[in-house]
């Protein structure tokens, strides 16, 4: 790695690290689900010490970019497989395993950002947006309506099944890292597109969500708002 030493010098060499093995992945050098050199290789290459490899690696698995199998090895993690939950998800059944729902899309649109819509998402008004308004199902009933708005300019590539898109496997289609995520909780009263949307009667208590999902170069991804009136369903966070 030609001068690592010399680049972005105030940052700890363990976090350099990190980002020349995250562009690594992000150009292709290493594909979803391949497995990663082992830690005396990679240091070698790089020119560094074991520990600070172990450091990098053990910072990208707590940001979920690998997944680290002991007598294994670092597989680079494949966000397209179907087995992988998207991590911003918050929705468990009681028995505490989280769901995601059977998305059916309503419409995708292509529309051109309000001053409001840029503000929020760091672009400009009149950039153009991509704009999904859907629904989710769990256990046959519809708990979830929501508009996703994600800029054009970062997915030119977009599968033939877009309104189901997950976006942690539309990045990783783009070559972009999904990074942190900002969302506000509040409680609204359902309108009567909600009710007929949720099959509610207007005025239910519904649970809102406003998130900002953001790339790992602070990129705005995707506004998601949503309404949810749960049945089956509970919105639980952990910490770890």
């Amino acid at each position: 790695m030609p001068d690592l030493e010399t680049r972005l010098a105030a940052r700890p060499l363990y976090l350099q690290v990190r980002d020349v093995l995250v562009q690594r992945i992000v150009v292709g050098h290493w594909k979803p689900g391949a497995t990663l050199p082992n830690e005396t290789q990679l240091a070698q290459q790089l020119g560094i010490s074991i520990g600070t490899v172990r450091k990098a690696l053990d910072l990208m698995e707590v940001e979920r970019i690998v997944t680290r199998r002991q007598g294994r090895g670092t597989f680079v993690n494949d966000y397209a497989a179907a087995e992988n939950t998207f991590p911003f998800s918050m929705f468990h059944d009681f028995s505490g395993h989280r769901i995601s729902g059977q998305k059916r899309a309503r419409s995708v649109t292509r529309i051109q950002a309000s001053l409001h819509e840029a503000e929020r998402m760091g672009v400009r008004k009149g950039d153009e947006l991509i704009k999904v308004d859907r629904v989710r199902e769990h256990q046959g009933q519809i708990f979830l309506s929501e508009i996703c708005l994600l800029p054009a300019k970062l997915f030119s590539r977009i599968p033939e099944d877009f309104g189901s898109y997950r976006l942690s496997a539309l990045a990783q289609l783009n070559a972009i890292l999904v990074g942190r995520a900002d969302e506000s909780v509040d409680i609204v009263m359902a309108s009567e597109e909600d009710g007929e949307n949720l099959n509610v009667p207007p005025g239910t208590p519904l649970l809102r969500l406003d998130r900002l999902i953001y790339s790992d170069h602070e990129d705005v991804l995707e506004w998601w708002v949503a309404h949810c009136f749960m049945r089956n369903e509970r919105y639980l966070v952990r910490f770890n």
